[in-house]
């Protein structure tokens, strides 16, 4: 059992804004020597159930894949310049 979280906070001037309007924005992280991006996706809440969407139609198809196969509910987000989002880490390829 993991005794303590470590706390990683990404500074707002080290987010890149990958579509020009906010919505996905990047980051470069190294965790343990593997770098990796850090995306941001921008969501809000839709519906009577309040599900998780991404803001862009474009990144739809994408989140809708994150959501099915590494979800068991909805995500927790964070906020970034007070917007909403979820982030995902993926290494460098």
């Amino acid at each position: 059992m993991q005794s303590e979280i470590i706390t990683i906070i990404i500074p707002p001037g080290m987010w890149n804004d990958i579509e020009g309007d906010a919505t996905c924005l990047k980051s470069v992280i190294s965790i343990c020597g593997t770098l990796m991006h850090l995306e941001a996706i921008q969501v809000q809440y839709v519906g009577r159930d309040r599900v998780q969407q991404a803001v862009n139609p474009r990144l739809e198809d994408d989140f809708n894949v994150l959501r099915r196969y590494g979800s068991e509910g909805q995500f927790e987000t964070t906020d970034i310049k007070g917007k909403t989002y979820v982030l995902v880490a993926t290494p460098f390829t």
